[in-house]
């Protein structure tokens, strides 16, 4: 991009300082945020947990799906909160989800019954829920606010390419914990470090998020009651050709990611052997795929553009699913890698949102693109019910179909959209 089209593309009152700082510290953040992703992606640790303390497959789940309902939080938000909150609601959040984390150290460090802690585990996560999705939204927004079309670039391709081996460390640690690695830590003490690794980690974030400065915006007169504002937002977005091309691309792209659980089924078919067995190279191929797709697809988006890495997350996914389903013997493990480079869709497709909604817009959008997750959730379902009824690779030809019809939806969108200001 030259230096006039970079000017151009500069938000309003966003200084070439401003941009290098606010994409360092939004590095900084998935540091922190990846090295306690054993309890800050709520899904694993916590089933285990449960299950640990003798609950149901049923109940041992509930925090998942708990924190899938806190997607509805961050639309709320942008019709209660003005502007000039955004990134304190950033703050705020990472302060609320170490809070809850607190809760769960204390039941499992105290001497309460299983009850209170499988209650205290599903609460946090319905928490965090609430907690982390608006985080996630609002952490885009001030990225949008604080950046250059180019500048998130850099920003993106700098955090994705470094931040995964702290994932790695992170879920590593988390094995060694829960394998009796510290013999004075019994169960469920274990478990307790995991989470009181947690708080100080998303404290970090907090603070590094209070340092983000923002481009200012011009303040609402009066925001419509929640019904209209409800209505006239779906409206909206809904008439925007790209936002809605945008939202069942990646609507698809996470029908196609959620293939994830059953390509980890599919290795006991493919190789003989447990997925246990093989779960510290699934993991170090899945992140390490992750650490090189962050270095290609930010190179991508630094050279062509943010549609060509929401291209390139698409292809991704939806080659790992062919390579699984044609793949012979330990060569299916490839698989992992390219799913793993893959997942940064949930990084671009978002930063894609962010240079089309103007900066008044863009808490709003963002909410509504995250319901996708939600919605998406039935995938796994899809996956598993075709997997049971025709074999793994009815699953896969499902996740291969979902992956083109959303690389068809993406190619239709602008490749270096024009981001509107305020006042559209």
């Amino acid at each position: 991009m030259s230096r006039a089209s970079e000017e151009a593309a500069r938000p309003a009152g966003v200084t070439p300082e401003q941009d290098r700082r606010n994409g360092r510290l939004f590095a900084s953040t998935y540091i922190f945020i990846y090295f306690a992703a054993p309890v800050l992606y709520v899904g694993v640790v916590q089933a285990a947990l449960c299950n640990k303390l003798g609950a149901s497959a049923t109940v041992a789940n509930l925090p998942t799906s708990a924190y899938l309902f806190g997607a509805v939080a961050p639309f709320a938000l942008s019709w209660l909160l003005p502007h000039r909150f955004d990134r304190a609601v950033v703050v705020a959040a990472n302060l609320v989800t170490a809070a809850s984390m607190l809760i769960v150290c204390v039941t499992l460090f105290l001497p309460f019954s299983d009850g209170v802690r499988i209650a205290a585990v599903v609460a946090q996560g319905l928490i965090q829920g609430f907690s982390g999705n608006i985080s996630q939204v609002y952490t885009y927004q001030c990225l949008g606010r604080g950046t250059t079309v180019e500048g998130r670039a850099r920003a993106l391709k700098l955090t994705f390419s470094l931040s995964p081996i702290w994932a790695v460390a992170g879920s590593l640690w988390a094995q060694f914990v829960l394998n009796r690695g510290i013999a004075r830590l019994p169960y469920p003490y274990d478990f307790g470090l995991l989470y009181l690794i947690g708080m100080p980690c998303a404290a970090a974030v907090a603070f590094l998020s209070s340092r983000y400065r923002l481009a200012p915006v011009e303040e609402e007169p009066a925001r419509p009651p929640f019904v209209r504002y409800l209505v006239e937002s779906i409206r909206s977005y809904a008439r925007a050709r790209d936002l809605v091309l945008l939202w069942f691309g990646y609507l698809l792209w996470y029908c196609t990611l959620n293939a994830m659980s059953n390509l980890s089924l599919y290795t006991r078919e493919a190789v003989g052997r447990d997925p246990k067995e093989l779960s510290g190279v699934i993991m170090a191929l899945r992140f390490g795929g992750k650490a090189l797709g962050g270095f290609a697809l930010g190179w991508l988006g630094v050279r062509w553009g943010v549609r060509a890495p929401v291209i390139g997350s698409v292809v991704l996914v939806g080659a790992a699913t062919l390579w699984a389903w044609g793949a012979p013997g330990y060569a299916y493990l490839f698989a992992f890698g390219l799913m793993g480079a893959g997942e940064l869709g949930g990084a671009y497709f978002p930063n894609y949102q962010v240079t089309l909604s103007s900066p008044a817009t863009g808490a709003r959008d963002l909410a509504l693109q995250s319901l996708v997750s939600p919605v998406s959730s039935i995938a796994p379902t899809l996956h598993g019910a075709l997997t049971d009824h025709f074999g793994f690779r009815a699953s896969f030809a499902f996740g291969v179909a979902t992956a083109v019809a959303a690389l068809v939806l993406v190619l239709r969108l602008p490749a270096r959209p024009r981001r509107p200001d305020a006042s559209e």
